[in-house]
């Protein structure tokens, strides 16, 4: 450095040589402006390399997590992975489906995501709008219940209700049950198949998607029971254990009693044996709210009235839950004829292969309902 500083002065004077300083400044500024455009160069190639690599890496997925804006997207009952990487194309919510199908393809959580509305956003990549479809709080609950034990009527009433969509439509779609694909086995009745549990609602609600819900239930109940094929092995018809099921779901009080009251009512039919359910002597008199029946209720003219007639009835009496189905399928062992609950309050049931225990039975419930007015009431 010090040798640079001698050569710019005047040996002589020890002044500043102007042109000697000049050719070193211009020699210098050369230098750093070569250095300026070779890095400059170097810079643009990499952002164009750079911009290149990440529109090939992203061609078919977004990459702003963010997303545009807001959108609400209805995933159906019963929807593919395919199909929901559709949905969310058709939305603009993922760009394509091949980045869904990809994402998907890594986690096998991808089958747990529920039917119904969510809030999601649109141009976001496919793994967070994954992301989002399993997070239960993006989803729009708008949901409405069918309860155990309603006949056909509480059940439309029901529907017409939550959704304001007419009991005459609701009527009416039932009346084209070909849309529904129910089985060959289903009786004329529309009793039977709609399916108590709890569902969301479509965005644009008609008796049609609406009824499809507990219907498609339905059906995927039957299908993981092996309903057909367990009705078959104990040697009746589907339908007929239907039937079943559905007075099971109105007779009994506990879960521990499904089993046995099932096999009641088969040991009554491989005997001849009229059922004697009350509970379809109340669905023949159109009766709701209580299966305690009367006297005069009980010799009323009916094939629903299994007091007067051997027999199963024509058609189910209500949709009934899972756990009836599953009960009529697989009945417990025994040899038990009657049942008769004793404590409506706990449910406690009693059941008897005798008619003589039975009537013992029957006067322990006579004796909790004389107990108080408010059991009383309950027993009628």
């Amino acid at each position: 450095m010090a040798k640079l500083f001698r050569e710019l002065r005047d040996p002589e004077t020890g002044r500043w040589v102007p042109k000697e300083v000049w050719y070193r400044v211009r020699g210098a500024v050369a230098v750093l402006l070569s250095l300026a455009v070779l890095l400059g160069g170097g810079w643009l190639v990499y952002g164009k390399v750079h911009d290149a690599w990440m529109a090939y890496r992203t061609i078919d997925d977004y990459i702003d997590p963010e997303g545009a804006a807001d959108v609400t997207v209805e995933i159906p009952q019963g929807a593919s992975t395919n199909t929901i990487a559709d949905i969310l194309v058709a939305a603009d919510v993922i760009k394509t489906a091949k980045a869904f199908q990809s994402a998907a393809s890594n986690d096998p959580n991808v089958r747990k995501i529920q039917y119904g509305l969510y809030r999601l956003r649109t141009q976001i990549p496919a793994k967070t709008a994954l992301e989002m479809l399993l997070d239960a709080s993006n989803q729009i609950k708008n949901q409405f219940q069918i309860s155990e034990g309603l006949r056909l009527s509480q059940v439309i009433a029901t529907l017409a209700k939550a959704t304001k969509v007419s009991e005459t439509d609701f009527k009416a779609a039932l009346k084209k049950r070909e849309q529904f694909s129910l089985p060959s086995w289903i009786g004329t009745s529309n009793e039977g198949f709609i399916f108590p549990d709890t569902y969301n609602l479509p965005l644009k609600p008609t008796a049609a998607n609406v009824l499809k819900l507990p219907i498609n239930q339905f059906k995927k109940v039957l299908d993981d029971l092996a309903f057909e094929d367990r009705a078959k092995a104990l040697g009746y018809k589907p339908y007929d254990v239907l039937i079943v099921a559905s007075i099971i779901e109105r007779e009994v009080f506990r879960s521990e009693d499904r089993a046995k009251v099932a096999r009641v009512f088969y040991n009554r039919l491989k005997k001849g044996m009229p059922l004697q359910s009350d509970a379809t002597v109340a669905y023949a008199v159109k009766k709701t709210g209580t299966i305690w029946t009367t006297s005069a209720e009980r010799k009323v003219d009916s094939p629903y009235n299994t007091y007067k007639h051997k027999g199963l009835p024509p058609g189910p009496i209500t949709a009934p839950a899972k756990a009836a189905l599953e009960a009529a399928v697989s009945p417990e062992e025994g040899d038990w004829l009657y049942f008769v609950p004793i404590n409506l309050d706990t449910g406690e049931t009693v059941f008897s292969t005798t008619y003589e225990d039975h009537l013992k039975a029957r006067a322990q419930l006579e004796n909790w309902c004389l107990q108080s007015a408010e059991n009383k009431k309950k027993c009628s």
